[in-house]
């Protein structure tokens, strides 16, 4: 039957992947599926079509990662979320005033953290 509903884990053993990667997918967004209470279900047919396109649900849509962060796909390149310590408050006004000064935030972010890193021993 191509309508029948699977849960969380037979969706895992038909994708072949582990529990945890179908509910990552699934709270993302990326993976087709409904909560129903405090369980997530799967519709055969409509994981055979996303598989079918390739998974192209997945762009655009927030994913987390393996190491606890998130990123997302964007016109075919990743991007990470740093988890900053810091207001939303304070965030807006960094923006606000990237935009005035036109610098990107993101921007100045990656090339500190790159500088870090260059500066660590491997």
């Amino acid at each position: 039957m191509n309508d029948e509903v699977l849960t969380l884990e037979e969706t895992a053993h038909f994708l072949k992947v582990s529990d945890a990667t179908v509910y990552q997918l699934a709270r993302s967004g990326a993976l087709p599926a409904r909560k129903v209470g405090r369980e997530w279900r799967f519709v055969r047919s409509r994981l055979m079509a996303w598989l079918e396109q390739g998974g192209e649900e997945m762009e655009g849509k927030v994913i987390r990662d393996e190491f606890g962060g998130e990123y997302m796909v964007e016109n075919g390149q990743e991007k990470v979320a740093l988890w900053l310590p810091m207001s939303r408050e304070e965030k807006r006004r960094l923006l606000e005033k990237a935009a005035q000064e036109g610098w990107s935030f993101s921007e100045k972010v990656m090339a500190l953290a790159r500088e870090l890193m260059a500066d660590k021993p491997a």
